[in-house]
């Protein structure tokens, strides 16, 4: 697993510098590892910083709205893991029980 400083990761960012990845930390949108031998970032550390310094440039979003943009899209994540988990558990099921929850959420979905 791929970890990096926060001079390699300014390095691998066009639009990164120091102190705006401060600042992505203080906002807590972005959370290094700490250890004994210094802060370091996880591949999806950059992966996010990345999507953090795009909506900066390209959208001027901070502070707030950066902030509430990370919390959805993580939101989203979160739903999205949890969708596939009970789309397994689904799939391990006898055909009528699988039908008969399809056509419950049908139901669900397009109320009289």
């Amino acid at each position: 697993m791929a970890r990096y400083t926060a001079e390699e990761l300014i390095a691998l960012i066009e639009d990164l510098t120091e102190p705006r990845l401060a600042r992505y930390v203080a906002l807590q949108v972005v959370r290094p590892v700490v250890s004994d031998a210094g802060d370091s970032y996880r591949e999806i550390d950059r992966a996010r910083v990345q999507l953090l310094c795009n909506l900066t440039e390209d959208y001027g979003l901070d502070g707030d709205a950066l902030t509430l943009m990370m919390s959805v899209l993580d939101e989203m994540h979160g739903l999205r893991g949890e969708m596939q988990a009970l789309m397994s558990a689904l799939a391990e099921e006898p055909d009528e029980t699988r039908q008969r929850v399809t056509l419950r959420i049908r139901q669900i979905r397009r109320p009289d």
